[in-house]
């Protein structure tokens, strides 16, 4: 059974979700889609030298990896999955150990790796927020 956020449960977000939070789940699975193109452009040698060239094999081999997951991800936050959002934060951190441990690993890969865990954290806050506003008593 997969868990969905679109499920009903009035206690948390009601009958609907926000559309505001749709559309930022939206926006992140589209950013999400682009980072993945973006490791599947390097890996075909767009950029230059090809991905699957440079470095040992690990290299290589955590560029294919997120190169999926990401796209992966993608498609799990387009649907309002929680799977969605686990392959998000999954990837975001493989890619960090990737930058960390491995020289050279991708070009912009700092700045993408920034901005995956900065939408991370607002997806967290404004699901925190709908939390603590579902949990307020309400004015009637």
């Amino acid at each position: 059974m997969t868990l969905r956020l679109t499920d009903a449960s009035p206690k948390y977000w009601g009958d609907n979700l926000p559309f505001w939070l749709i559309v930022l789940a939206r926006l992140g699975s589209l950013f999400l889609m682009l980072t993945g193109l973006f490791y599947w452009a390097d890996i075909l040698g767009v950029f230059g030298e090809s991905g699957l060239e440079r470095g040992m094999w690990v290299a290589p081999a955590a560029r294919v990896l997120l190169a999926c997951s990401f796209l992966i991800a993608s498609v799990g936050v387009w649907q309002l999955s929680f799977w969605g959002v686990v392959m998000w934060a999954l990837s975001a951190i493989t890619q960090t150990l990737s930058i960390a441990i491995i020289d050279d690993f991708s070009a912009y890969a700092t700045a993408i790796t920034i901005v995956h865990l900065l939408a991370l954290i607002i997806l967290a806050a404004c699901c925190g927020w709908l939390v603590y506003r579902s949990t307020r008593p309400q004015d009637v």
